[in-house]
């Protein structure tokens, strides 16, 4: 944790020199991908509250391949409360746009993922989402609904969901908003699983680097208690 903390301090004090893309929430995304050959790091620190606590670490990188279309690579860390951290599984994201923003009344974007565990015993798991978001003068608004598939090995299970935003920007450097995301989990032979979060948002810009802060309460039994989500955006 100490060398996490000492990156994150050379990363942003070497921010003047970089470019970020700015995100306002830390669960929902906007409509935009990154522009093209343009890189930048994203490092998320999620923790879940509930009667044992975990936390789940990110580091994405991020790079554009054309003005439309970009590509992440995710390397996933974790740590139950009580045990070591641990290196979870890797992560691959591509997202295309289909045009320039306001060209519709909520721009698409559609977004694509893959996650394999290192533990080979763990499924595999797939995710498709549509984004769909629009700035509204200083307001945005942006809703994801998803579809992801977990298989192999063990039965499949299908998961139905949506993220959901609204922030309003006090300034470039400040945004407020709130944020609600739902699950609803298909299990062959057991009683399926709902959650819902719902909560605010902080975001931070200053000069190229963003930092956003997501706080969530659990609302439906299947729920955690809450889930914090920290995320730093920094350009390479």
């Amino acid at each position: 944790m100490k060398k996490l903390l000492m990156l994150t301090l050379i990363l942003l004090l070497a921010a003047p020199n970089i470019f970020a893309d700015r995100r306002k929430y830390a669960w929902t995304y906007q409509y935009g991908t990154i522009a093209p050959d343009a890189t930048e790091l994203e490092l998320y620190q999620t923790t879940k509250v509930d009667k044992t606590d975990s936390w789940e670490y990110r580091f994405e990188i991020e790079h554009g391949l054309s003005p439309n279309w970009d590509l992440s690579i995710y390397q996933i860390f974790t740590q139950e409360e009580g045990e070591s951290f641990k290196w979870d599984a890797f992560q691959v994201r591509t997202r295309y746009r289909l045009a320039e923003p306001g060209s519709f009344f909520l721009d698409p974007l559609f977004y694509m993922e893959y996650r394999r565990n290192i533990d080979l015993k763990s499924r595999n798991k797939a995710e498709i989402k549509l984004i769909l978001s629009r700035d509204f003068d200083r307001v945005n608004f942006a809703i994801n609904p998803l579809y992801e598939f977990f298989w192999a090995p063990g039965d499949p299970i299908h998961e139905f969901g949506a993220d959901a935003g609204i922030s309003y920007e006090v300034s470039y450097k400040f945004a407020l908003g709130m944020e609600a995301t739902t699950r609803y989990e298909i299990l062959k032979d057991e009683e399926n699983e709902h959650s819902f979060y719902i909560g605010p948002t902080v975001s931070f810009a200053s000069g190229t680097v963003f930092y956003t802060v997501g706080y969530e309460w659990g609302v439906t039994d299947d729920s955690n208690d809450a889930r914090v989500r920290f995320l730093i955006g920094i350009g390479l």
